[in-house]
């Protein structure tokens, strides 16, 4: 006797594989962008004394995928965070192991926890001296991104609050 499977559960089963595979990329850094592991962009933003960026996104978060269709889709966004910065990407629910500078291995989840991440998106920016500058949450605009990068990249905080350096402006 042959089984047979109707076209509206093959149709179904079709929707859930699609719907469970496109979220995977809800929890994956915007496109265009050279995110790297937290471990190698500790790495790198040392070896390079550069500055670096830490984005804290999570699977589902709504205010991600909007900051990456309406901010990080910015030419000029994207210009000047792969330019003028190393750039992390951690996973908040994560068991993805990482590496600190101290040698401690932990999972991204606990460096979530650690740094106190209670929502995404969160920011954090680093000076090149590996110094946390700013730690920021929730939907930011393309200008206040760029003023932000522009802080942090042009050694502002070295002289300034960010908050005098955005009065200026």
């Amino acid at each position: 006797m042959r089984k047979t499977t109707s076209s509206g559960a093959k149709l179904l089963c079709m929707t859930a594989l699609s719907l469970l595979f496109s979220g995977l990329t809800w929890s994956a850094p915007p496109e265009g962008y050279r995110f790297l592991s937290y471990t190698e962009a500790m790495t790198q933003a040392q070896r390079e004394s550069k500055p670096l960026f830490l984005y804290f996104g999570r699977y589902g978060c709504s205010t991600c995928r909007r900051m990456h269709a309406e901010v990080f889709s910015d030419e000029q966004v994207k210009a000047r965070y792969n330019g003028n910065l190393v750039l992390a990407y951690v996973d908040t629910e994560s068991g993805n192991r990482i590496s600190l500078p101290n040698g401690e291995r932990i999972t991204e989840m606990q460096l979530a926890t650690q740094s106190r991440i209670i929502g995404t998106p969160t920011f954090v920016y680093f000076s090149a001296e590996q110094t946390p500058l700013i730690k920021t949450a929730g939907f930011k605009t393309i200008e206040a991104m760029n003023q932000l990068e522009e802080f942090v990249s042009g050694g502002h905080y070295r002289t300034s609050t960010f908050e005098k350096f955005i009065a200026a402006q």
